[in-house]
């Protein structure tokens, strides 16, 4: 309930009621805030209640104030990037916490940023790495080995990279600087910064579709703040409905998409046309969304092996999940590696092949002695 849009209004009576009738331990209540991101949102649905203690809402209004101040400085430096690659003619698109904290929510500190999402071109990234590089961005160490190798290898093999810059003391700005969004893995799907320029307009249902394949797909709506951040989406504009279901279709997502959906409108309300709560109904959503649901207590985000799981088994065709599998096998064991010899790492491409496979296991044992 401290997740609705509507929560500056007065507290519905089955919160105070439960406030009065149990024993809240707040320390879990301020754990599991921080760790699905909906602190700024708990504070601002609980300070006007007179039976929370004042010492958890001292500590709610502290961390607010941190993350207001954050995004703010994150905002108005992400608007200084986008005018000095828009000044070289880079194309770039944002997404999750820059575009969101700015577009969706109610107030900009609401959703905390964290990194600063971007989508560029595969053929413009080293050229933007390059315009900010004088600014002061350098890419960050593990993904600076993929970077310097000269064949370019890295633009198949990885689908992002990460920059950094410190500012004041230990802060720095941090910026993920993707050319695809993989479904999990490229070779099950992915979108790309033309898929996101073209056609032209459907802003908000091109944001929904990154949200489901990061958040729904590659994390398994693992956070409650990653379905707050589809509600809140959804809550700011029309949607064509048939254009996001054509699109998320496409990617085989439907029912990732229809899981978060039904969080939307069982704790939210979120009106949801009838011709899709039709096809919710087909899917039998509220088994998947309860068994998404149960692992919310665990503050911990699932391997990636079980998230792959977790997507095939959202797949109503066995064939389908065949080729999940199969596909998540072939990438597990054909995939590039960072080989370390004598303190310095050397990169090793996917085509490389098998060799690959030899130099990890080979790793591997002179780890474990």
């Amino acid at each position: 309930m401290a997740c609705s849009d509507r929560a500056g209004a007065e507290a519905p009576a089955p919160v105070l009621l439960f406030l009065q009738q149990q024993v809240v331990n707040w320390e879990r209540v301020a754990q599991l805030a921080d760790w699905h991101r909906l602190t700024p949102l708990l504070y601002r649905f609980l300070r006007a209640l007179p039976t929370v203690p004042d010492a958890f809402l001292a500590l709610l209004r502290q961390e607010c104030l941190a993350i207001t101040t954050d995004n703010l400085v994150k905002l108005q430096e992400y608007q200084r990037i986008t005018t000095l690659l828009t000044r070289h003619n880079i194309e770039h698109y944002s997404f999750k916490g820059i575009y969101l904290a700015q577009r969706a929510y109610p107030e900009r500190g609401l959703r905390p940023i964290g990194d600063m999402d971007m989508l560029v071109a595969d053929k413009d990234l080293f050229t933007t790495v390059s315009i900010l590089a004088p600014d002061g961005y350098e890419v960050a160490g593990r993904d600076d080995v993929y970077y310097q190798h000269p064949d370019r290898n890295m633009l198949e093999d990885l689908h992002e990279i990460s920059l950094f810059k410190p500012f004041f003391t230990t802060s720095r700005f941090d910026i993920d600087l993707h050319w695809r969004v993989n479904c999990l893995v490229k070779e099950i799907g992915f979108v790309q910064l033309s898929d996101m320029l073209y056609p032209p307009g459907f802003e908000v249902e091109k944001q929904v579709l990154l949200l489901v394949l990061h958040h729904g797909i590659n994390n398994a709506w693992s956070r409650i703040g990653y379905v707050t951040d589809l509600y809140f989406l959804l809550s700011t504009a029309e949607v064509d409905w048939p254009w996001l279901l054509e699109k998320v279709k496409q990617y085989e997502a439907e029912l990732v998409f229809f899981v978060g959906l039904h969080w939307c409108g069982q704790l939210w309300g979120l009106p949801i046309p009838p011709s899709v709560q039709q096809l919710m109904a087909a899917h039998r959503v509220d088994r998947l969304a309860g068994a998404y649901e149960q692992k919310w207590e665990a503050c911990t985000i699932a391997p990636f092996s079980r998230r792959v799981l977790a997507y095939a088994q959202a797949q109503g065709v066995f064939r389908r999940r065949l080729s999940i599998y199969g596909t998540y096998a072939l990438s597990f064991i054909f995939r590039p590696s960072l080989l370390t010899i004598h303190h310095r790492q050397l990169y090793l491409p996917k085509e490389w092949g098998m060799a690959t496979v030899v130099f990890r296991a080979f790793q591997g044992l002179l780890r474990h002695r």
